[in-house]
């Protein structure tokens, strides 16, 4: 069976009483009367498949605490702790393990010690140093995608854009002290080119001339690293970034070769299918993808100026904005990119770039989204998409959904005052939260599903996708 939808689009819409019990999930232990649910801790069999749990080189830690609306995973692995915060995260964290594996195998290799030498200023038992205790592992992790919902946020999206203005200006009157190499005003400048040669800029530059080209192999053997072991070269894994980062490195300057330093290695079979990766970005070098995107953003988004910008914002890698790029193909808006992209230079981490990449995600697999007459729309700091008929569908890719006082405030805005809205959640949601929305006129689907969606545990049993 599918999941349930919004069925005002082909028969008459369920009763309120009828969407409770037809759509069961565990529920946070908090009182019958109480007026808001409280964020669980739950078990992870109950929010994720068997295989999820436990497997070659990793468990899972058996309570998950749900913050933000969103599932926080501890795994133990061979290489050391992982946190991943969300459902999605996880599966990723745990399809990147053979790779990881695969590399330690290369930092104890001989071609590494040799291609390594002093470029790394040690061994490879210092890289495994690195790999073993990741400090970033352990600190600052973010409080799921909550802001999404709080009022104060809403204020930050309205200012997005002079942000991305400002921060233009500021790029745009830095670095070289002769930005405008030749003009008229130059020409009168004595030994102008002598000068510039002997100057610490004109220094620098040679110096940066030749780290240019050591950073452009760098990338290079880097991107075929992730291409040959099927992994996102873009990836927030600790372990494998630090791993993919020295070894590329190590094959920097023509050293050695992506294939010199995997040869020998066993077990690193391809995982691209898994983790849905884009082979544009094993391909092309950084500078050759924002020129690709800048152009496809164009089509959906009118300011060329917030959409440089945002290409350029580390918050969104380039995986991330493929996957936006298709979903705005699928979709194709009449409006709102523009709007699409101020809420985007809002987010301040990968777990909220990643809700505004999959919420567009969502709404490409709908079949209530009228894609080419709808529009996009920021509704707070929310993406909503309005028919052309003014029915709303608002995308909320969230492992959890409680109601809070946040999500009560965020549904009861003006804005959400019409006669057909749908709310898609990508997970489980409280009864209170069903019941909240369905006193406010609201069709409800839970454990929405799309290509490369995350593994629920799902009790509505939606037939696989094609």
């Amino acid at each position: 069976m599918r999941p349930l939808r919004s069925t005002a689009r082909s028969r008459p819409p369920l009763a309120p009483a009828l969407w409770l019990l037809l759509l069961p999930v565990a529920a946070a232990a908090v009182p019958d009367d109480a007026p808001h649910d409280e964020e669980p801790v739950l078990e992870a069999a109950t929010l994720v498949p068997p295989d999820l749990l436990a497997g070659p080189g990793f468990s899972v830690d058996p309570h998950v605490e749900i913050r933000g609306y969103m599932a926080h995973f501890t795994l133990d692995t061979d290489a050391g702790p992982v946190r991943a915060e969300s459902i999605e995260i996880l599966a990723e964290r745990e399809a990147e393990l053979p790779a990881l594996a695969a590399l330690e195998q290369v930092t104890h290799s001989e071609a590494f010690a040799r291609s390594a030498g002093g470029t790394l200023g040690g061994t490879a038992r210092a890289v495994g140093n690195v790999v073993m205790h990741p400090v970033a592992t352990l600190r600052g992790l973010p409080a799921g995608v909550a802001r999404f919902f709080a009022a104060p946020f809403v204020k930050l999206g309205r200012q997005a854009q002079s942000l991305s203005d400002r921060v233009a200006r500021e790029f745009g009157t830095a670095g070289n002290p002769y930005p405008a190499a030749e003009g008229p005003m130059t020409d009168a400048r004595e030994n102008r080119r002598d000068r510039a040669g002997n100057s610490w800029y004109g220094k620098a530059g040679a110096e940066a001339g030749r780290e240019l080209k050591r950073q452009v192999e760098y990338g290079q053997v880097k991107r075929e690293l992730a291409r040959q072991l099927g992994l996102d070269p873009y990836t927030s894994n600790p372990y494998l970034h630090d791993q993919l980062d020295r070894l590329a490195w190590a094959g920097a300057g023509g050293r050695l070769s992506a294939t010199g330093l995997l040869a020998g290695v066993t077990g690193a079979g391809p995982m691209a299918t898994t983790l849905q990766i884009d082979s544009a970005v094993w391909a092309l070098d950084g500078d050759a993808l924002r020129a690709r995107n800048q152009e496809r953003f164009g089509t959906w988004c009118a300011d060329d100026l917030l959409v440089r910008q945002f290409l350029r914002r580390g918050t969104f890698t380039p995986t991330f904005h493929g996957r936006m790029l298709d979903a705005l193909d699928a979709l194709r808006p009449a409006a709102g990119g523009d709007a699409l992209l101020e809420l985007a230079m809002t987010a301040r981490s990968e777990l909220e770039a990643r809700f505004i990449v999959n919420a567009l995600r969502m709404l490409a697999v709908d079949p209530g989204v009228d894609a080419g007459t709808g529009r996009l729309r920021t509704v707070g700091a929310g993406l909503v998409w309005q028919r052309a008929d003014g029915a709303l569908v608002v995308p909320l890719p969230v492992d959890y959904l409680s109601w809070t006082p946040e999500v009560e405030a965020f549904f009861d805005r003006p804005d959400f005052r019409v006669r057909d809205k749908t709310a898609l959640v990508a997970g489980q949601a409280t009864s209170r939260l069903r019941r909240g929305l369905a006193e406010r006129g609201w069709n409800l689907a839970l454990f929405v599903r799309w290509p490369g969606s995350p593994r629920h545990v799902d009790t509505s049993e939606p037939a696989p996708l094609d």
